[in-house]
């Protein structure tokens, strides 16, 4: 959905915590060197210079387009993590709901009435505790995004954040 509240106070911009930045450069960057190096070592195959007899003698040179191609993929995975953090949005309408923006080439936004939300979590992984970052997570009922995930929040926004759509939710379900 991309209608917007109107008649809020005003919007929250939700904090990102850099270490999602890093998070994602790290992931985005180990994924494109893994993709690159497979993709090289396939063409080198195709071109069968991988093996110089059917014993299958090695060649290190076979190695080199496996090696530049993950090179090359990895740093644009690395670039494309800092265009996407840049990219990367949340916003809390305090009596409306949440809105999130995320993407580089295919750019979504999602609101989040608080009418629609079931229930919040809070969410942290190894790297996230190690950082001080979560993710909350908010379930909704009657459509095809049942679940919305805010990432690389600070752990106390993503608390403060959860309690402060709790209190609405007790009240419509009491």
């Amino acid at each position: 959905m991309t209608d917007t509240p109107t008649n809020s106070p005003g919007p929250t911009l939700l904090d990102t915590l850099p270490a999602q930045l890093n998070y994602w450069r790290v992931a985005y960057t180990v994924a494109g060197a893994i993709m690159g190096f497979l993709l090289g070592m396939t063409l080198t195959a195709s071109w069968d210079g991988v093996f110089e007899s059917a014993l299958g003698t090695f060649q290190f040179k076979a190695l080199l387009p496996g090696i530049a191609l993950a090179v090359v993929l990895a740093s644009a995975a690395y670039l494309y993590a800092a265009r996407r953090f840049a990219h990367y949005r949340g916003e809390h309408f305090p009596l409306e709901g949440v809105r999130l923006q995320d993407g580089v080439w295919w750019k979504t936004e999602t609101w989040i009435p608080i009418a629609r939300l079931q229930h919040l979590d809070v969410q942290q992984g190894p790297l996230d505790r190690r950082w001080g970052m979560a993710t909350l997570s908010l379930h909704t009922a009657g459509s095809h995004d049942h679940l919305l995930r805010i990432k690389g929040l600070p752990l106390d926004q993503a608390y403060a954040l959860r309690d402060a759509l709790m209190p609405r939710l007790q009240v419509r379900h009491d």
